[in-house]
């Protein structure tokens, strides 16, 4: 793993980076599913999730330490960056009709990302607080972003999350109007149509995102430090 930020948490460190091998690259596949399973966000008896963006997209971690031969991995997420193709479309686009927002189309389509697969875990015995991994692969983006002249971003977002996110300090500009189209028997149909909490698009600028990310995890970690201790 190439290794992005750290973050402290109440049992030792979480470190954010870049999946550089088959096998890491594997796991995020792995863990996608596992999760989106659990929450039943797949048409029933899918066995594989694997799409078009799979093979260039860029693989972000969030794992700790176990102490064991591997770190464990606690979430991840998906980097799918923009082509310089005519016919090159972002996951979102294929999910919802939407006109894209005059920040997006001022930027070449290489300078744009679409974070999607937003996964995370709590496995027994970990404990890194609500929304710090979720924080933290946010953070990931930003700094990835910046690395590699990528200047605007787009997400598609549960209702929830957005909410818990912009409460943080982190707020997600939604996109409107946009209308849903995509597929009820694709192989994430149930994700989009067959859960309360709706799925929202937004898209993010880096320049704005990186420091709203920074600060939101300086606020969450001193709210945490300064809470008393329970008995």
């Amino acid at each position: 793993m190439d290794t992005l930020l750290r973050i402290g948490a109440a049992r030792g460190p979480i470190d954010f980076g870049i999946a550089t091998t088959r096998g890491e690259r594997a796991a995020v596949r792995a863990q996608r599913f596992r999760v989106y399973q659990r929450y039943g966000y797949y048409r029933p008896g899918l066995e594989v999730d694997r799409d078009e963006y799979d093979r260039k997209a860029v693989y972000l971690t969030a794992t700790v330490a176990t102490g064991r031969r591997s770190d464990m991995l606690i979430g991840s997420a998906r980097l799918v960056v923009g082509e310089a193709e005519i016919r090159f479309t972002f996951p979102s686009q294929k999910a919802f009709q939407f006109e894209l927002p005059e920040a997006i189309r001022e930027v070449a389509s290489r300078q744009c990302a679409e974070v999607t697969r937003f996964v995370s875990e709590r496995p027994e015995g970990i404990v890194t607080g609500g929304l710090l991994v979720p924080l933290g692969l946010i953070q990931a983006v930003s700094v990835y972003s910046r690395r590699h002249a990528i200047r605007r971003g787009l997400a598609v977002v549960k209702q929830r999350l957005l909410r818990a996110l912009c409460t943080a300090g982190v707020p997600l500009s939604a996109i409107t109007p946009a209308r849903l189209v995509y597929p009820e028997d694709g192989p994430s149909g149930p994700y989009y149509h067959r859960h309360a909490d709706p799925v929202i698009p937004v898209w993010w600028s880096t320049d704005d995102l990186a420091p709203l990310a920074a600060r939101a995890i300086a606020r969450y970690q001193m709210g945490r430090s300064q809470a008393p201790a329970l008995s």
